[in-house]
């Protein structure tokens, strides 16, 4: 189990990694995490979930307003789910994935906050 050093909340900072990940709530822990939580490494984790949510959620605006790419918005919104639950297993095993082209945002927007 992972230790509990520099955490404001009673959570174990793997565990609270993974519930920013979570589909479909995520985006709420991971807001919250962010403004509550002193450790670093899940304060990083929930500005990537925030980025990967809000990229999925362009993506697929982008796709569905036009007629002919309407039809990948089924897939864009089923691989956004499985690289979510992919990230919450890899947090809650305690391992940090950057994203290719959302890593570089994290680390820019962790300096300022």
């Amino acid at each position: 189990m992972a230790t509990r050093s520099a955490s404001s909340t009673n959570l174990a900072p793997n565990l609270a990694s993974a519930l920013c990940y979570v589909p479909f709530i995520g985006w709420v822990a991971a807001i919250v995490l962010l403004l509550v939580e002193r450790n670093s490494t899940v304060k990083w984790h929930a500005v990537q979930s925030l980025l990967l949510g809000l990229a999925v959620l362009v993506l697929i605006t982008v796709l569905g307003s036009t007629l002919v790419l309407a039809i990948l918005v089924p897939f864009v919104w089923v691989a956004g789910l499985v690289i979510q639950l992919f990230l919450a297993v890899k947090a809650y095993q305690g391992a940090t994935v950057k994203l290719p082209l959302l890593s570089g945002w994290v680390d820019k927007i962790i300096k300022k906050v």
